[in-house]
């Protein structure tokens, strides 16, 4: 069971990798790993220890992350419910699963095409404003 759960959500993994080196260097904290997201180049780095710890952790991971990408959210969870670990611990192939297993509907794709839109070109024409800028500089 985990005692205190940390997460720090960056963008990149160099910004993850970062995170992570300085959290077990700078407390007491086990890495649990990493998780990419889909889209949007968003790593999140997990790791478990004393909350004192983690706390120390992850603030100390933020710090160091922000010098090289965004910090998107980071996250002190004392005591973590079981359930919660579950998720946490769980791996790649078993949400997979998962999601297969819960069957959702197909939303139904019309192939009409409308118009959101119609765009007008008109020209513009420009003038120029030299003559009345330039005589007020002449008379001084």
């Amino acid at each position: 069971m985990i005692s205190s759960l940390g997460l720090i959500e960056v963008v990149g993994l160099v910004g993850a990798v970062e995170a992570g080196d300085t959290a077990v260097k700078a407390a007491n904290v086990r890495l649990l790993g990493y998780e990419l997201t889909k889209g949007g180049g968003m790593v999140t780095v997990k790791i478990e220890g004393e909350v004192s710890a983690v706390k120390a952790a992850v603030d100390a991971a933020v710090m160091a992350a922000e010098k090289l990408t965004t910090v998107v959210s980071h996250l002190v969870i004392a005591r973590p419910s079981e359930e919660v670990a579950k998720m946490i611990e769980s791996t790649e192939e078993e949400c997979q699963c998962s999601c297969e297993e819960a069957e959702t509907e197909t939303p139904e794709i019309s192939e009409e095409k409308t118009v959101a839109e119609h765009i007008v070109e008109e020209k513009i024409e420009v003038v120029e404003v030299v003559e009345e800028i330039e005589a007020p500089l002449k008379k001084k």
